[in-house]
Order: structure tokens, then C-alpha cells, then sequence
């Protein structure tokens, strides 16, 4: 099979002029949608540690119809699933799907089962009839007939520590690589015992494996909220980026590739942030390279000093570039989401934040942010202009395409008050220089690939603006704050007439290639059949010459994995002939 070439140089993207997206002029890109939508609740938290902290959801396609649905946490009482009626409006299903009642927290969401069908973890304080008490995350897995079923304690998750309550925000991360979904609960709590680290069994149990963070050698007491896993290095194992808070900086685990994790923080100079407690990932500079923005609080006066912006430089090295890049003053901030909303090929950043209670009425209707790339290295801050108004107590913040129309939408939950949903406008009101591409992997065919294609990087080619670009997306709707979103990659492509390539580079080292593709579409792209060598989607003439090439070497065709290609490798592929 064709290997990866995962730092790829990407065609003239950093000497690229910044062409304005139709947006900065034109109509604004947002609407307030919340009315319209029915997805509505109003968030309550009571009852234990850090209640002002708490509000999230998660984007996900639960019942398998082609439309995002939406998972949101209550706070104190019964989680809603508002499920898409495919008409621009949704239904709260939540009794029919027996979702919990709860002191519920944040959601993440995976395929932890792999059976097709997308689950959801929920981090909680407990019951709402009793005190807050230690034990009751919820695994809710899906199944498929409209409903959830509660495994966390039988899967061996249910508990972040027998202590107290501890775990505000968890996500899935195939860190392993073998083909199942892994999951991380940070702590919160003065010690480190409450960020685990939880390895799947691939039987719908989990071992606890929290050791191999190798949290001893930190030094100090982490204060954990966001964690994600994603490849940052280019090795394929995925590492452990978490946002930690109360000056315990956010950390840099590097992933070993033998089940263990470092502490790289200091050497990959990160972690410069006083508070972190929202992130999120993306190629801001187009360069084929994913950077990493954490969420803190701007407080000159106490030289506190807003959000980090850490510049991937390769090599597990990075450079903090937030104040030239104009993105560090984001007020009290919480969750945040990479995403090209005016598709212009650029990654856009969105935030949201506002008073915890801590300062009084300091960060009270703190506005929410919408930085929009300008393709030069800064960003410009247009939350108000592009109808981005939120002024209440955001915490997460998803983005999913709710009425599949190829741009981003985004809901903000705000903590102890009415969540909001913001419905893009972009395609319908600006022109053709929006165009757009939405990418779903299936990777039901390969048992060493995680569900959804979690962990695989995508690369589409096309020119645009009068240049050919070359950009990046991951899978790896990670952990915002307390939230999810859906389970796709995302590009804007400006005025591309047509996508030159689509590279699809799979956590397994295999790729999947296509080329010609028309824009402005939702597509699947499944992985690569072992007999397709060269990735194009189909076993024919090209792929036998490139097994004759490698006859009796131990080479890429090898179908059988018997160490050798030879007759059984020809017989494996002729037998997926054409298909």
C-alpha cells in the first residue's frame, strides 16, 4: 500500500495573498436561528464543585438518517436529544431515548463499539435526588433502534476517582492504534488522580490504564479540563493535548507509540497559558501542520495574559504567536472551534467565554468572538458584524451543518441560562466564491481503523483565488469545552472550480486518493481495501502491476500478512477484482 507523506509541502500556501472573504463585506454570516430551530433548553447546575463551570452538548448523526442530531447536557434534571427533522427544525426525543437524569456536566461523543452506530459519554456529578457524588459518568451506547442504554459501569468507566465528582470534560482517541476508540476523562480535582486515561477492550469494556500518562513525572497537581487526542508530530500515534487551568498550564503529552505518553510540555515549548480551559486544532497558516489554540482569561492587571496560540514548527516544537496574531484578548474564555466559515481556505476561530463568578462583574456579557483568518498570520475579530451575538455565560460550543447545506452552524451552551443556535448564511447569500467541500469516512471495512476515521488527516488540492492551494483538515472532533461536534471534515475552497485531489491519509499508514471531484458536496470516502495499493478506489490493472513489483519482498502488498508477497497475494487480489 501507498505510505503516507504526512508533512507534505503544500503548494505555495504560505507566500499565498490574502483574498477577503465575501463575508467581511457583504451580509453578515450568522443568524440567531434558536426560535426557528426548536432546539431549546435552558441550563441549572447545583449541588457541587465548580456548578458555574458546567453547560455543553454534542452534534451527531444518533439515528443513522443523514442529518445531525443534537445531544444537550440539562445541568440538573433529564439531557435533551433533539433529533433533525431534515426541514430545518428538531424534536426532543430525550424520554424516548432514556436519556439520563442527572447533574450532568459535558458530552462527548464515538463509536465505541464499533457496530455503526454513534454513542455518547456524559461526565456528571450524580443523581438529582441525593448530593453530588463520585461514580456516575454515563456511557450511553446506541442501540440503533432509537434508544440508549447506560454501560459505564459494566464498561469500566463510570468512575474518574472514588474521591469526589471529579471529571468535567472527556473525549475518544484511537491513542493506540488498533482500529477501537480510547477515552480520556480529565481531572479537576487536587490530584491527578482524576484524569484517566481508559484503554478499550474492544468488547465494550474499558481498562484503566491511567498509568501510562506518566502523570508522576509532572511535578504538580493538574488542574484538567478540554483533553484531545491528535497526531501532532506526524508519527501517526495520536498525542494527548489537554487545556489545564489554575496556573497548572496546559500540557503536551507525546504519545510513545508503545501505549505510553511524556509530559512534553517545557521542551515543545507550550503551555504558556495561565488558565486553560477550551481548545481546539486546525491548520491556521496552511502550512501542513496542525496548531493548537487554548482558551484562558485576559486579566493584564494580574498578568494574566488571554489565550495561546502555539504555531506548529514540527518535531514537537512549537511557537506561541496569539498577541501578533490577535487572537489572545478573548475576555474569560471557555470553549472554542476551528472552522472555515466563510470558506475563504482559511481556518476561522470562534470562542466563546464569560463571568464564572470569580471576578465579580468583570467578564459579566463578555462577548463572544469570531476571528476570522485573514491568511497572513493575523486574525480579525467580527463576532458582532457576522451576527455572532451571544453576551451571556457561554461555556461549550459545537459546530455541526444542521440543515446540510455545506457551511458550518454553531450552538453555544451557556451556563445556567438559554443555550443559542446560529445558523450560517453563507450559501445563501453570498456568491460563488463559497464553495465547499463536506467529507464523512467509513472505515467499516477496516478493522484497523478506528470508527469515522478518527485520527486521519485529509489534504485537498485546488486552485483557487488564481493559485493552487494544497489544504489540511483531521478528524478529531475532540473536546471543545464540555462539547463535541459532528464527525466530519470540513473545507472551505473560495472560488475552486473543481477538486484537483482529495488525499485521505488513514491512522493505519494506508491512503485513499481521489481526484476530479466536484465541489460543494457531502461525500463518503471509505478506506482503502487491502488490494487497492495505489488508493483510488477501485482493484484493478495498476494494483496488480504494483504487486508484481514487489513479488517475494515483504512490501505494502502483502494482502495476507503472511511477511511475503507472493500467490496468496495474487489470489487475495484477484479475488477483489474490479470491486
Amino acid at each position: 500500500m501507498m505510505q503516507p507523506t504526512r508533512l507534505l509541502t503544500l503548494a505555495t500556501s504560505s507566500t499565498l495573498a490574502f483574498v477577503a472573504g465575501a463575508a467581511l463585506a457583504g451580509a453578515p454570516l450568522f443568524e440567531d436561528y434558536t426560535a426557528q430551530s426548536g432546539i431549546q433548553n435552558t441550563h441549572a447546575s447545583s449541588g457541587y464543585s465548580q456548578p458555574n463551570y458546567t453547560a455543553g452538548g454534542a452534534a451527531g448523526d444518533f439515528n443513522n438518517d443523514g442529518w445531525q442530531d443534537v445531544y444537550v447536557i440539562q445541568g440538573h434534571g433529564q439531557d435533551k436529544l433533539f433529533i433533525n427533522n431534515g426541514d430545518g427544525t428538531f424534536t426532543d426525543q430525550g424520554v424516548a431515548w432514556g436519556l439520563p437524569t442527572h447533574r450532568g456536566k459535558g458530552a462527548t461523543t464515538g463509536d465505541f463499539n464499533n457496530d455503526g452506530w454513534l454513542d455518547v459519554y456524559v461526565t456528571s456529578a450524580g443523581p438529582t435526588t441525593s448530593g453530588a457524588a463520585a461514580g456516575h459518568h454515563k456511557l450511553l451506547r446506541n442501540n440503533g433502534d432509537g434508544t440508549f442504554t447506560n454501560v459505564a459501569a459494566s464498561a469500566g468507566v463510570n468512575f474518574s476517582t472514588p474521591s469526589s465528582e471529579d471529571g468535567f470534560c472527556a473525549t475518544f482517541g484511537d491513542y493506540d492504534l488498533d482500529g477501537d476508540l480510547d477515552l480520556c476523562v480529565a481531572g479537576f480535582a487536587n490530584n491527578n488522580a482524576g484524569t484517566k486515561l481508559f484503554q478499550n477492550n474492544g468488547d465494550e469494556t474499558f481498562t484503566d490504564v491511567s498509568a501510562n500518562l506518566n502523570l508522576d513525572d509532572v511535578g504538580v497537581d493538574l488542574k484538567g479540563f478540554a483533553p484531545r487526542f491528535i497526531d501532532m508530530n506526524g508519527d501517526r500515534y495520536p498525542e494527548l493535548l489537554m487545556s489545564c487551568d489554575f496556573g497548572t498550564r496546559s500540557r503536551y503529552f507525546r504519545n510513545n507509540g508503545n501505549g505510553t505518553f511524556n509530559d512534553l510540555t517545557d521542551a515543545a515549548q507550550a503551555g504558556d497559558d495561565e488558565n486553560g480551559m477550551g481548545q481546539t486544532v486546525g491548520d491556521y497558516n496552511n502550512d501542513g501542520l496542525m496548531d493548537w489554540y487554548v482558551t484562558s482569561i485576559y486579566f493584564p492587571s494580574i498578568n494574566w495574559t488571554g489565550n495561546k496560540l502555539y504555531i506548529n514548527q514540527g518535531n514537537d516544537q512549537f511557537n506561541e504567536v496569539s498577541g501578533a496574531a490577535g487572537v489572545d484578548d478573548g475576555g474569560y474564555g471557555w470553549a472554542a472551534l476551528s472552522v472555515d466559515f466563510n470558506h475563504d481556505g482559511w481556518v476561522d476561530i470562534a470562542e466563546t467565554n464569560g463571568d464564572s463568578g470569580d471576578f465579580g462583574t468583570t467578564f459579566f456579557e463578555e462577548p463572544s468572538y469570531l476571528w476570522l483568518n485573514n491568511g497572513d498570520g493575523t486574525f480579525t475579530e467580527d463576532a458582532v458584524a457576522q451576527g455572532l451575538i451571544h453576551n451571556d455565560a457561554g461555556r461549550g460550543m459545537i459546530n455541526f451543518d444542521m440543515d446540510n447545506d455545506g457551511d458550518q452552524d454553531v450552538i453555544i451552551f451557556t451556563n445556567h441560562g438559554p443555550l443559542s443556535v446560529f445558523r450560517n448564511l453563507l450559501n445563501d447569500t453570498e456568491g460563488a466564491a463559497t464553495n465547499w467541500l463536506r467529507l464523512f469516512l467509513d472505515t467499516s471495512a477496516s478493522s484497523d481503523i478506528a470508527p469515522n476515521g478518527c485520527g486521519a488527516f485529509v489534504y485537498v488540492t485546488a486552485t483557487f483565488n488564481g493559485e493552487p492551494h494544497t489544504i489540511l483538515r483531521a478528524m478529531t472532533p475532540g473536546d471543545s469545552f464540555e462539547s463535541s461536534s459532528e464527525w466530519t471534515v470540513h473545507f472551505g475552497l473560495a472560488d475552486a472550480a473543481v477538486i484537483d485531489e482529495i488525499r485521505v491519509e488513514w491512522p493505519n499508514g494506508l491512503v485513499t486518493t481521489r481526484t476530479n471531484v466536484p465541489v460543494n458536496q457531502s461525500m463518503t470516502i471509505s478506506s482503502s481495501l487491502p488490494g487497492d495499493l495505489n488508493g483510488d478506489g477501485v482493484i484493478n490493472g495498476s494494483d496488480l502491476a504494483a504487486l508484481l513489483a514487489q513479488w517475494n519482498t515483504n512490501g505494502s502488498a502483502d494482502i495476507t500478512g503472511d511477511g511475503v508477497v507472493n500467490g496468496s497475494d495474487l489470489a487475495a487480489l484477484l479475488a477483489m477484482w474490479t470491486t
